[in-house]
């Protein structure tokens, strides 16, 4: 299974986008019944959104690095 979608190796990216989709979510709702569009529900998943992305950033979730040939880029010991 490729790696952008295997769920054991892409955690951050689906909380990322599930944290999008909720904010996203709560808008249109709040939009339809005339409320407040911007409102802590939709704070907290924006943040969390943010915080998802920026911590797939920062950490590569593969045991085993191999480039784009296969080969394993930390040599066997």
């Amino acid at each position: 299974m490729p790696r952008l979608i295997n769920p054991m190796t892409n955690p951050n990216g689906y909380l990322a986008a599930g944290g999008a989709v909720f904010a996203a979510a709560v808008m249109i709702i709040n939009a339809v019944h005339h409320h407040g569009i911007i409102d802590p529900p939709v704070i907290v998943g924006a943040v969390g959104a943010v915080g998802a992305l920026f911590a797939r950033q920062l950490v590569t979730p593969v045991k085993d690095p191999k480039d784009g040939n296969g080969n394993p880029l930390t040599p066997k010991q």
